[in-house]
């Protein structure tokens, strides 16, 4: 992933959340945290129930012609996997909504070492209160956009082993990115 991937990923990310009628109305920092710390919440709960992704049966299906949403909604949906692309998306949306430029050469970083001695240690609820923390500690939009661009090079960097996955963060927040753009407004949720 390089800066200008990821800058287009924020637009389109932030760009999907306007036309489902996420940003009528601007609300706090806190509340978009907010929203992250619960995509948090699903993937820790996702991980609890053991639900991960079937990509490959996902692929088979999708190449084989039939309706993208019914296979997403079928091998990936709430999946760990599912949930981290989620707080991916939600990240970019906002850093999209206030205007931050992302770069993956960050001023402050974290050492994707400690995080995961994190997940050794406290297993993937430890991993995301540390995260949680993270950027609950940014006190301005500078220091916030960096905290941005360390949790998602963070998340990045441990995905494999924290899932398990045969794919990279990536390809999953390529394929909910698809997947949030046929859905209804506002996700078919109230806010």
């Amino acid at each position: 992933m390089n800066t200008e991937k990821l800058n287009a990923l924020k637009e389109r990310a932030y760009k999907t959340a306007v036309e489902h009628g996420f940003h009528e109305d601007v609300k706090p920092d806190a509340y978009y945290l907010g929203l992250v710390m619960s995509e948090a919440g699903e993937a820790i709960n996702a991980d609890r129930e053991g639900s991960h992704a079937d990509t490959k049966k996902f692929e088979d299906v999708v190449k084989n012609g039939q309706i993208y949403r019914l296979s997403f909604d079928v091998y990936i949906k709430d999946s760990v996997e599912d949930e981290f692309a989620d707080i991916v998306i939600r990240l970019l949306d906002f850093a999209g909504l206030r205007g931050y430029k992302l770069s993956i050469i960050q001023e402050e970083s974290y050492d994707p070492t400690h995080f995961l001695s994190c997940i050794e240690k406290y297993t993937l609820p430890g991993f995301f209160f540390v995260l949680i923390g993270v950027l609950s500690d940014a006190s301005d939009e500078h220091v916030l956009g960096n905290y941005i661009c360390s949790v998602i090079s963070v998340l990045s960097d441990c995905f494999g082993k924290m899932t398990g996955s045969d794919k990279d963060l990536w390809w999953f927040v390529a394929q909910k990115m698809k997947y949030n753009e046929l859905r209804p407004k506002l996700n078919g949720k109230r806010y």
